[in-house]
């Protein structure tokens, strides 16, 4: 008995938890509504009596009903592994004896249920912020044309030339590689012969590290504003003109030289959906950042926020 009580418990901690608490920051990538699994697919129609239990019959409706409200992590287990049910049934049993003994209404239990209420009510809200503003058409087109560096992408050949990052500490292998001073003395030597007029390709070939780039005369392909690549990478190639070629850039094992070979605006017609997104982010920070300047809180007596000092605790003597 006391194993089952305590199966039910774990069961009663996975499920019963409210969504995640979002931890938002202008300028955050979108945050959605919480992500909802599809019932699984069933040729049973809604009228169907699929389970009975204590006595009652359910319908394929009904049992759908039930699962529903499950976690989305749970719901598709739940159509495919009856078991589940056993629990979710008698977890609704217990809860319905709680009400009735009006455990709702006592302490701590009062209190965990306006909690989960809050959680869940604003996960649902933020979501409707993020995806509930309509964008126009010609909102779409005034911000494409008032934010065209978001929209731009270039093609761009690179030399990269890595380094020893742990120094003497490293194992043999990295100590093939030269330091970070060797390697930023040899990208400033290699820029210095592309400013003079040696080919990049060529360059690239004889002396870049990244050898899947290299034997394509440094061909690194496209890079847009919403590439993975670090930031670091995205700022200088961005800053370039068509032909330019940027400073090194440091990163964690090695360093960059870029050149932008092409410069290009994305069309309009293949970044619609991108625009929805972008207006509906903004929007969404700017309704954040107004919500959070307002409830930031300002302590008044700090000695409220004090901890206490614990009483000695008597140890025991052996």
């Amino acid at each position: 008995m006391k194993a089952f009580a305590t199966g039910l418990l774990a069961s009663t901690f996975l499920w019963g938890q409210a969504p995640t608490p979002v931890q938002v920051t202008p300028g955050t990538p979108s945050i959605g509504a919480p992500a909802i699994s599809a019932p699984a697919a069933s040729s049973v129609s809604p009228d169907t009596v699929v389970l009975e239990v204590a006595g009652r019959k359910y319908t394929a409706a009904e049992i759908d009903k039930l699962i529903a409200a499950l976690p989305p992590q749970v719901q598709q287990n739940a159509h495919t592994q009856p078991q589940i049910l056993n629990q979710l049934f008698l977890m609704k049993r217990l809860a319905e004896d709680a009400e009735k003994a009006g455990l709702d209404k006592q302490p701590p239990y009062q209190q965990a249920l306006e909690f989960n209420r809050i959680q869940v009510l604003s996960q649902a809200q933020l979501g409707m912020i993020q995806n509930g503003g309509i964008v126009s058409s010609d909102d779409q087109e005034k911000y494409y044309k008032e934010h065209p560096e978001k929209f731009r992408q270039a093609k761009v050949r690179v030399i990269y030339v890595a380094f020893n990052p742990a120094g003497d500490k490293a194992g043999t292998d990295a100590k093939k590689l030269p330091s970070e001073a060797e390697a930023k003395a040899k990208i400033d030597d290699l820029r210095k012969q592309i400013l003079a007029g040696a080919d990049f390709g060529k360059l690239a070939r004889d002396n870049s590290d990244d050898k899947q780039s290299a034997v394509k005369d440094g061909d690194f392909g496209t890079i847009s504003q919403k590439s993975s690549y670090p930031d670091a990478i995205k700022a200088a190639v961005f800053t370039l003109k068509q032909g330019e070629v940027s400073e090194p850039v440091k990163q964690p094992n090695g360093f960059y030289l870029m050149r932008a070979d092409e410069l290009t605006t994305l069309p309009f017609a293949e970044v619609s959906t991108q625009l929805v997104q972008d207006l509906r982010q903004e929007h969404f920070n700017e309704v954040m950042k107004d919500l959070q300047t307002q409830y930031t809180v300002k302590v008044d007596n700090q000695a409220y926020f004090t901890p206490k000092p614990q009483p000695p605790q008597l140890q025991q003597v052996h």
